[in-house]
């Protein structure tokens, strides 16, 4: 059924952007440009599964209705996770648009992805919360 795919894609983004970013933590500390390789492409994926995970979720909600009522913000799965994949892409956007602009700042860059982290997993949990599970 169309609706067991939401469960098993989400799972792809959460992972692959909190490893881009503790691979951004780690090139931060140690100064190796091949964990800064790794930060990119995995932030990249991580971009490009959660457009599947979006769209698997509005299908979801198209057969469950919850997103109609988006506020309280940070009580609405789906809205939490989308605005939080946005500032993402907006991020990494920046971040290579801007590359010296990137360097200049790159330990406030960090700082926002580690708490957008931190609202992903937020945004998951409530996830899990809607389907059950927690």
């Amino acid at each position: 059924m169309i609706t067991d795919w939401h469960p098993l894609i989400i799972h792809f983004p959460i992972a692959l952007i909190s490893t881009s970013v503790a691979f951004e933590c780690l090139h931060f500390i140690l100064k190796r440009d091949d964990l800064l390789s790794a930060s990119w492409w995995t932030m990249f994926f991580g971009l490009i599964s959660s457009l599947a995970a979006v769209a698997s979720g509005i299908i979801d909600d198209s057969l469950i209705g919850h997103f109609g009522a988006v506020w309280p913000l940070w009580q609405n799965h789906g809205a939490m996770q989308i605005l939080t994949i946005a500032l993402f892409g907006l991020v990494f956007y920046i971040k290579n648009s801007k590359p010296k602009l990137s360097e200049e700042y790159n330990r406030y860059f960090l700082l926002a992805e580690v708490l957008l982290v931190g609202v992903l997993f937020y945004g998951a949990h409530l996830g899990a919360v809607l389907s059950g599970r927690a």
